[in-house]
């Protein structure tokens, strides 16, 4: 069995991941509910996949590393020393989370950003989304999702939450509704 691909994320209202200077500053004012769902999200996986600038915020925005307790991989073109608490990784990431996918463990939480969710948004990769709005209009900034072309996608609501100001969307990628 493969493992689930969990894209589990916060975006403003009209749908950025952070403002221009890639800051999330806003995200943490929002006023949610105790962790809005993570720690039963964190549960469920066993591996974390994030790009390099992703990688680099949660540097800058924790003291110790979040994710010491995971496998953890990082996708780079420019950084590619491993070792410590994350490898990093280079290539297509597609292709990589194909192959992950079949080995033995949980589940896979993509963190981020945009050129991640990506190319496995268009192979059709991500199982689960789990995406919580923010009553926050940004107006611009870093987009949860790229400009598409192609193939629509269609997704299967599973779920919606509250945790106070925020609403937290669970789809499941359609044709995959086994997914618990």
């Amino acid at each position: 069995m493969m493992k689930p691909v969990i894209l589990f994320i916060a975006a403003s209202l009209d749908g950025y991941i952070a403002d221009e200077e890639g800051n999330i500053d806003w995200l943490m004012k929002a006023g949610g509910e105790g962790d809005n769902g993570y720690d039963e999200m964190y549960r469920r996986v066993d591996t974390v996949v994030m790009g390099r600038k992703t990688y680099e915020h949660v540097l800058v925005l924790t003291d110790a590393f979040p994710y010491s307790d995971k496998d953890c991989y990082v996708f780079s073109t420019s950084r590619l020393e491993s070792g410590g608490q994350v490898s990093f990784v280079k290539g297509d990431v597609a292709e990589w989370l194909q192959n992950k996918r079949l080995d033995p463990g949980s589940g896979i939480w993509i963190v981020g950003g945009a050129d991640i969710i990506d190319p496995l948004l268009n192979e059709e990769l991500i199982d689960e989304y789990i995406i919580t709005l923010t009553p926050d209009l940004l107006g611009s900034g870093i987009p949860l999702f790229k400009q598409r072309s192609g193939q629509p996608k269609r997704l299967h609501l599973h779920k919606v939450k509250q945790w106070g100001e925020l609403a937290q969307l669970h789809y499941k990628r359609a044709g995959d509704l086994s997914i618990q």
